[in-house]
C-alpha cells in the first residue's frame, strides 16, 4: 500500500536525515569518536492518501524524533537509534480519526533497519486499526521479518475495510 509505505518512509527518512545532518555538522576526532551524538527534531507533514480507501484521506502529522548516533573508536558510523512519536489525524468525508504512534527505529551500518513499537495506531473512541510489534527491513527497504499484527502493512482487507468504514 502506498500510504503505508509513505508512513514508514516518513519516519525512516526523517530519522536518517536528522542523524546524517548531525554527523555532517559535528567533526569527529579520535577523542570524540566513541561518544554518541544526541539529536532531537520536530516537524509537521501532511499528505493525501488516494489508494487505501475509495476516497481520498488527508493525513496530517506532527513528528518528533529523539535519538543517538553511535560510532566505533575510529569514528565510523555503527548505528542510529531514533525514538519517534507521531500525533496526527486521518480525515475524510467530514470525519477525523486521531492517530498516535510510538516506535523505535535502529539503523545499522549494514543498511538493515529494525523497528519496534506501535507505528500505526488510529482511534475513534476505540482502536480502528493498529500495526504493532517488530519489523526488520532489508537494505533495499523490503521487509525481512515481521512479528505482531501489521494489518495495514500486510494489506489485510478486513482491517482496511474497517478503517475506510470509520471514515465514511
Amino acid at each position: 500500500m502506498n500510504a503505508v509505505c509513505k508512513r514508514i518512509r516518513l519516519g525512516r527518512a526523517a530519522a536518517v536525515a536528522a542523524g546524517a545532518f548531525i554527523v555532517a555538522l559535528v567533526p569527529l576526532t579520535a577523542a570524540q569518536a566513541a561518544a554518541p551524538i544526541h539529536f532531537t527534531e520536530t516537524f509537521s507533514e501532511s499528505f493525501t492518501d488516494n489508494t487505501t480507501c475509495s476516497f481520498p484521506v488527508t493525513l496530517t502529522f506532527t513528528i518528533r524524533h529523539v535519538g543517538n548516533v553511535f560510532f566505533d573508536a575510529q569514528g565510523n558510523f555503527q548505528r542510529l537509534i531514533a525514538e519517534t512519536n507521531i500525533v496526527g489525524t486521518n480525515s475524510a468525508n467530514g470525519i477525523t480519526l486521531r492517530e498516535t504512534d510510538h516506535f523505535v527505529d535502529t539503523f545499522y551500518a549494514t543498511d538493515y533497519q529494525k523497528e519496534t513499537g506501535l507505528p500505526i495506531h488510529i482511534q475513534d473512541g476505540g482502536v480502528v486499526i493498529r500495526d504493532a510489534g517488530y519489523l526488520l527491513f532489508n537494505p533495499d527497504g523490503s521487509v525481512a521479518v515481521i512479528h505482531g499484527p501489521h494489518p495495514l502493512l500486510e494489506g489485510d482487507p478486513a482491517a482496511i475495510a474497517a478503517y475506510c468504514a470509520a471514515l465514511s
